[in-house]
């Protein structure tokens, strides 16, 4: 294992030590007594949250749709919240990523607030590493405004219920419509963030190909950016995204709404999100398959799901049919992402990537089928950070190579960044 790439690096690990670790000097002297080397380094630095983090807006009306200051997100047992929390389906058509619609990202998701039975309740999120970022003398922008130089961080919010490649054309057309001259930056990027950069490393703003076709391998991202350092990222998937989809997201526990199966399976990231091969225990169907959704009533086939795939299909008589021709659509983009994704990974002189692996905690591995299908659960557990396998978040970064780094560290999936 190599050191870290460079001080960034050591800055978001110390972080994360930090708070999986009692005593020590806090996280606020750590970040100032790295001030003089950011100040040397002049870094500019990107960040780039995981899904669902990163606030949306309904550019139509200005009501945050999530990352509200009353609650996470507007109430998806609502018409308007499942609306606009879903995607819209639409018969399929060229666009097979998603219709385009009025929602925004504004800003990644600094807390979490929820009202529980009258209560206000916020939990940090990304408050306490961009914080430290600050202390560290990285002067933060407003989000999605990436400064010529540094020292600065800029938050980089992107729709995550749309395909990571699309986050990742909005991230490269960000970087490249810099003024000429601009300094290359460095990419910190957090769970599905980690995803976002490492296709616009790979790829550049090209897109995705959904009958399978990989894109030119053209490392075009290396133009704009010197260093990335990826936190956790699902680098082929996460079972939690099989589990959620199929099952709906209780994200907030018993007393806040559960996200809906219809919501969840009518997102391309969704299915971009889970991993390779056969992880269902119970039976030999494949999980990126559109007739295994169809044959347990999974995602947009849930018979109990009827209500919402009418309000998402806006009454068309043959709405079901619409839901499922656009489920197999999404499924089968979701395999093509994967086989883009998991060519070699040889970054180019220039560029150097650190990924940064939580381990020491059971991390689903595998789903757990019943013979009737409907709900799912957990069949198996390996290590990880509790969301991400360790396999998954170093898949591609095993081999000695002198622009790759692998750093393991015992934390969880969000403690990783504190």
């Amino acid at each position: 294992m190599k050191k870290p790439a460079l001080f960034v690096a050591a800055l978001v690990l110390c972080g994360g030590f930090l708070y999986g670790c009692a005593g020590g000097p806090s996280l606020s002297d750590i970040a100032q007594s790295k001030a003089p080397e950011v100040e040397d380094r002049r870094p500019v630095v990107v960040f780039v949250p995981g899904t669902l983090a990163s606030t949306l807006q309904d550019s139509a009306t200005g009501e945050m749709v999530w990352g509200r200051s009353d609650a996470l997100a507007m109430d998806p047992r609502t018409p308007e919240g499942l609306r606009l929390l879903s995607l819209p389906l639409d018969p399929v058509s060229g666009i097979v990523a998603g219709t385009p619609d009025t929602v925004r990202a504004r800003d990644v998701l600094r807390r979490a607030n929820e009202t529980v039975m009258g209560i206000p309740v916020s939990l940090g999120i990304y408050d306490d590493m961009l914080m430290a970022m600050t202390e560290a003398g990285l002067r933060e922008t407003a989000p999605l405004a990436i400064p010529a130089m540094g020292p600065s961080i800029t938050p980089f919010p992107y729709d995550w219920r749309r395909s990571i490649v699309d986050g990742a054309r909005a991230l490269g057309e960000t970087l490249e419509g810099r003024d000429d001259g601009a300094e290359k930056v460095q990419l910190v990027a957090h769970s599905m963030g980690g995803l976002v950069a490492l296709w616009y490393l790979m790829y550049g703003t090209q897109g995705l190909d959904p009958d399978g076709t990989p894109p030119t391998l053209n490392w075009a991202g290396a133009a704009h950016v010197n260093e990335a350092i990826l936190l956790g990222s699902p680098l082929q998937g996460s079972a939690i995204a099989i589990r959620n989809t199929v099952n709906g997201n209780k994200l907030g526990g018993p007393l806040v709404p559960t996200f809906p199966p219809t919501m969840l399976a009518s997102h391309p990231s969704s299915f971009e999100l889970m991993p390779r091969g056969n992880v269902l225990d119970g039976t030999d169907a494949a999980p990126l398959d559109a007739t295994t959704w169809e044959r347990f009533g999974w995602g947009l086939a849930d018979a109990g799901e009827r209500r919402n795939v009418e309000i998402l299909t806006r009454g068309a008589p043959d709405g079901p049919a619409i839901a499922l021709a656009r489920q197999a659509a999404l499924i089968k983009r979701g395999l093509a992402y994967h086989k883009a994704m998991d060519r070699p990974i040889d970054p180019p002189e220039g560029l150097r990537i650190t990924v940064i692996a939580g381990v020491g905690m059971d991390t689903p591995e595998r789903i757990a089928v019943p013979p009737e299908g409907g709900q799912v659960s957990i069949g198996a557990n390996g290590d990880g950070d509790g969301t991400v396998l360790r396999a998954s978040a170093t898949a591609g970064f095993t081999d000695a190579h002198p622009r790759k780094d692998v750093v393991l560290v015992e934390a969880e999936h969000l403690g990783i960044l504190s």
